[in-house]
């Protein structure tokens, strides 16, 4: 018999509650703010996504648009949504505060960057982007 069987599977699912898999284009409900991946084809010219009042966008110092992150956001030193994006873009429904977004390569978890922003929770998008440098073989 194992013992450590239910602690382990316990720990697991207390994991995986404290963050979600954002499945692309599909809005989502992460500790009560509803979030959103999206950013890929013609799925980034949804009418929908203008009533989030902020969108994340993941990008290189080049410019183009990165996907595959770990997007952890935090307000007064409290998480309040992690989850995993495969598309360029973040968004969320958030209450009106001052929060940090951090992006984290899924493939690389050492490279981790974060942007401070601070959100009414209403009125015109704001658009944070979270910038990684170009790899130096690119």
């Amino acid at each position: 018999m194992h013992f450590w069987k239910p602690a382990a599977l316990a720990l697991a699912g207390a994991a995986f509650a404290t963050s979600a898999l954002a499945v692309q284009d599909t809005p989502t409900t992460v500790n009560g703010v509803e979030t959103v991946c999206t950013g890929v084809g013609s799925a980034k010219d949804d009418p929908r996504w203008a009533a989030y009042p902020v969108k994340i966008v993941i990008a290189n110092t080049s410019g183009q648009n990165l996907a595959a992150m770990q997007i952890a956001l935090m307000s007064g030193g409290k998480s309040v949504v992690q989850t995993t994006c495969d598309a360029p873009w973040i968004l969320f429904k958030l209450p009106a505060g001052k929060y940090t977004a951090s992006a984290t390569m899924v493939d690389n978890p050492s490279m981790t960057h974060s942007a401070d922003f601070t959100t009414s929770g209403s009125g015109a998008q704001q658009e944070i982007t979270i910038t990684f440098a170009v790899p130096p073989n690119q």
